[in-house]
């Protein structure tokens, strides 16, 4: 990039500023992120195309009244919500009284996609009929042996909404004009395109958008959202959230240091997984065993981003005939590979390990072990995570726990016992298929075959075909992909990591005060993920997609409430919106370096506190993958007093050496400078001045809290009054000889905060004789400290 073109790319949001600065009744809404409404009748041209996709069954004509409910949509309210979830669940579970029956439901914890499958187990058994009445009418009515009694009785609204829900399983309504699921956010109000994309910026990227991104977003709205998006969605920093999102669930970052990774492997297989002991230089052959003890830990990671950054189909994740080296790692592993550079360790490449069976990230190395297994234990460890990783299951909700040991009287009750069985009899077959891999990861089919006191070998209700016994891993692949929880929990996954906040689920108390709004929320939503999932599925599985598509729904976007809303449930309701929680260590580190330029560390060759896990890591709530698996997502004390710290230190470290810089190429004072103070010796408004700090203090709103404000807002007036009282302060203090106009050393501008390297002379700043320099640190420590900056 040449100097003309960077000193436009930096004019350029200046000039848009003083553009707004001077430009009465802007299109900008006056709001602390600029906000569209979603309210009954007027939707937003954003929200309105992605959540009107139709999820009913099949349709009524145009001439039909409005009143049409779709089959879907009647089962959900009216069978399901009234009855079989409040009712019948209790029982007919896997682990319920009726587990025996034909008549088996799930719940939203056991399975994301709960309402399709029970809606299809509700239309098998619609169908069984004695004497033409079917046996869902007959049972619960008592005219019918059934274990739970009678649960309703003829012509009760139950039994009427079953009459109805059986006659239209031949003849499933659909509804043209049936209310979409963007109903469930009237009220609420979202951000505006711009501002969205400054959000998804920072969350996929770790930068702020640039102003042409901006201008363009503004001017051509979601059309040019999407076509920004997708262009950051091929950086490299966006591979790299990639991989931090996903490690968040595999933990292979555990043996990301010294050579942990390495030590895993069986030297019998891999002889040559030290081969860099042979360098006779120290600091060479430390460096090359850390790139390849590195890229062996990284591998499954690297196998995820290279999926979508080749725009292959996300199911390679587990479906992948390779795994990933580099040129350091492929000599551990004895793999040849040609490479651009033997010496770029970030230069990944696919490959495969002779004579083993790859099934993508279920038969790495590092997967395996990160999830062990034992003697008896017999994989179901490994099952029980890949169940939650790829299908997003959690086994464990399937039965009540503690168990009571008491209750388990047979010899073998993970086989026979109903209190194990309901586990058991998902996770052991699945087990069975990765029969091939030993505890410690290497490749050895047992010559005496699987264990006979366990299910065989399978998923869900299919049996593995002997001819796969010994590809299994490979089999098992096969059936993860094909299964309809995968696409939703991928969706699932990245709702997560978007917003920090996991999918609702169905509250199970109906006595609970919430009850109905949750339910409610947790309905749309689903609705909503489903159809983002239908979408990954005939978009090829494209990941981009559904994070583009995440990025445009309310649960990214929300911002506030309408105060028009005083309905206390559907308030309620909307409260289960946005994206409340704390940033993670790593996107606050990003964060404070996109915005201000410089990343909060100590010195150069530091990765920085948030990043260091003898520093400030693990206090901010992060993880290690190791000890510490799960990340703190609401603030206590420890973390309130480092981002105090935070704001602190970066306010002093950034603000005298941001004005080093001429105006145009400054990242947070381009509409002032070290002379502006706002009164004169008199205590006299300086009008000029005046006018130039609220000009850079509605910038720094906008840079740093993401805010555009009108001049005359509160916010403006509360941050200029802050200035002006400490430059007050410290004026007087210097005119009583209590405080120097010298800065502390950690606050002058003397050095580079990227290279370290000193500034010549003529350009240093380590004094500040006006107190502006302080009393803008004071600024930019309330705005950082601010929990806008801190939150999602």
């Amino acid at each position: 990039m040449t100097i003309s073109e960077q000193t436009h790319n930096l004019l350029v949001p200046v000039a848009r500023w003083m553009r707004r600065l001077h430009t009465a009744g802007n299109a900008m809404t006056p709001r602390r992120q600029p906000a569209v409404r979603i309210a009954a009748g007027r939707r937003t041209r954003t929200i309105a195309p992605l959540l009107g996709l139709s999820l009913a069954l099949v349709a009524c004509s145009e001439d039909e009244p409005t009143e049409c409910v779709s089959t879907r949509s009647y089962f959900e309210q009216d069978v399901w919500a009234q009855t079989l979830a409040d009712d019948c669940l209790g029982c007919h579970t896997k682990s319920g009284a009726a587990k025996e029956s034909n008549f088996v439901l799930v719940s939203p914890e056991e399975n994301s996609d709960y309402l399709n499958v029970n809606y299809a187990t509700f239309a098998k058994m619609a169908k069984l009929e004695y004497d033409g009445t079917s046996v869902l009418l007959l049972k619960p009515t008592g005219n019918e042996e059934h274990g739970g009694g009678v649960r309703f009785d003829e012509g009760s609204e139950p039994y009427n909404a079953f009459v109805r829900m059986i006659e239209q399983v031949d003849s499933p309504v659909e509804c043209a004009n049936e209310p979409d699921a963007a109903a469930s956010f009237d009220g609420l109000e979202v951000s505006d395109e711009v501002a969205t994309l400054r959000k998804a910026t920072l969350t996929l990227a770790g930068r702020l958008p640039t102003p042409h991104e901006e201008l363009r977003v503004e001017l051509s709205g979601e059309p040019a959202l999407d076509t920004v998006l997708d262009g950051i969605m091929r950086e490299e920093a966006f591979y790299g959230w990639i991989k931090e999102v996903y490690n968040d669930k595999i933990l292979t970052d555990r043996y990301f240091p010294r050579t942990d990774a390495l030590d895993l492997l069986d030297e019998e297989r891999y002889p040559n997984r030290y081969w860099f002991d042979a360098i006779a230089d120290d600091n060479e052959r430390d460096l090359a065993a850390q790139r390849a003890n590195q890229a062996v830990a990284r591998e499954v990671l690297e196998l995820i981003a290279f999926v979508v950054r080749e725009g292959r189909p996300f199911t390679e994740i587990v479906t992948a005939d390779y795994m990933m080296f580099n040129p350091y790692s492929a000599k551990s592993y004895g793999v040849n590979i040609a490479f651009d550079n033997d010496a770029d360790p970030n230069e990944f490449r696919p490959g495969q390990r002779a004579g083993l069976p790859h099934a993508g990230a279920l038969t790495s190395h590092m997967f395996l072990n990160r999830f062990p297994t034992t003697d008896t234990n017999r994989n179901r460890h490994r099952a029980r995570i890949i169940l939650d990783v790829f299908l997003g299951m959690d086994v464990l909700r399937l039965a009540s726990r503690p168990l009571d040991p008491s209750s388990i009287k047979e010899f073998n009750p993970t086989l026979n016992s109903s209190e194990c069985t309901v586990c058991h009899e998902v996770i052991d077959p699945i087990a069975g298929t990765l029969q091939n891999w030993t505890d410690t990861g290497r490749y050895n089919p047992p010559e005496e075959g699987w264990h006979g006191d366990m299910l065989p070998p399978g998923f869900s209700s299919t049996d593995m075909p002997y001819a796969q016994k010994d590809r299994g891993a490979t089999w098992l692949a096969q059936q993860l992909v094909t299964d309809g929880r995968f696409p939703i929990a991928v969706v699932r996954a990245m709702l997560a990591a978007l917003t920090g906040s996991e999918a609702l689920i169905e509250p199970r108390d109906p006595d609970a005060a919430d009850y109905v709004a949750r339910t409610n929320a947790a309905r749309a939503q689903t609705k909503v993920l489903e159809t983002i999932a239908q979408g990954f599925v005939d978009h090829n599985y494209d990941l981009r997609f559904v994070i583009r598509e995440l990025v445009k729904t309310p649960y990214f976007r929300a911002v506030n409430i309408e105060t028009s809303v005083d309905d206390e449930e559907k308030l309620a309701e909307l409260s289960q919106l946005g994206s409340p929680n704390f940033l993670t260590p790593e996107q606050l580190h990003r964060r404070i370096e996109a915005v201000t330029g410089y990343p909060w560390r100590d010195r150069v060759d530091d990765e920085g506190f948030l990043l260091e896990f003898n520093e400030y890591r693990i206090f901010y709530g992060g993880i290690d993958s190791d000890t510490i698996v799960d990340r703190i997502r609401e603030p206590n004390g420890i973390m309130a007093n480092v981002a105090a710290r935070m704001a602190n230190e970066v306010a002093c470290w950034t603000t005298a050496v941001d004005f080093v810089s001429p105006p145009a190429q400054r990242r947070l004072f381009p509409f002032v400078s070290l002379i502006h103070e706002p009164q004169d010796a008199n205590g006299f408004e300086v009008p000029a001045a005046a006018d130039a700090i609220r000009a850079n203090i509605r910038y720094l709103h906008q840079r740093v809290l993401g805010e555009v404000l009108e001049p005359d807002d509160p916010e403006i007036d509360r941050t200029y009054h802050l200035f002006l009282e400490v430059w007050r302060d410290g004026k007087q203090g210097m005119a009583d000889e209590i405080y120097s106009d010298r800065l502390p050393s950690s606050c002058a501008a003397r050095r580079d905060l990227n290279t370290g390297e000193e500034l010549p002379p003529a350009q240093r700043i380590d004094r500040d004789e006006r107190y502006t320099i302080r009393a803008w640190m004071a600024v930019m420590s309330y705005l950082l400290a601010d929990y806008r900056f801190l939150h999602l």
